[in-house]
């Protein structure tokens, strides 16, 4: 239904900088109910195990704030999501049952909650609905 990736510039996600997905009407039904994934495209440069993201939406007129914590590598020290060479590209789930009210300006916002300014490593933030 909805699949997109924004790029981070230079893959160094400055923090506070909003990746912003803007849901357009046309490929969303309000009748129904959606899955909600994050998509993360990373480097091995990436020097964290977990990326943690704050998400702000709208859903029933009320602004919603979340947190959401990814994990990139396994105990054993493996990167999770697949991939070959220097990139990796990895699917969190966030929401099941998820309505968008079409009648309304829909939006998601994603930045990221890291300790660092500047988290280089990330390539690409993405959005999946289904």
């Amino acid at each position: 239904m909805y699949y997109k990736f924004k790029p981070i510039p230079n893959h160094q996600w400055v923090r506070g900088q909003e990746i912003i997905f803007l849901l357009d009407s046309v490929s969303i039904s309000s009748n129904a109910h959606y899955n909600v994934s994050i998509e993360i495209t990373h480097n091995i440069g990436y020097q964290y195990k977990n990326l943690f993201l704050l998400l702000d939406y709208t859903q029933d007129s009320t602004v919603v704030h979340d947190t959401v914590q990814c994990l990139l590598v396994d105990n054993l020290g493996r990167w999770i999501g697949s991939g070959n060479g220097a990139t990796r590209q990895l699917s969190v789930p966030y929401k099941t049952n998820f309505r968008i009210d079409t009648a309304l300006h829909n939006e998601i916002s994603i930045r990221h909650a890291m300790q660092r300014q500047n988290l280089k490593g990330i390539e690409k933030i993405g959005l999946k609905i289904y």
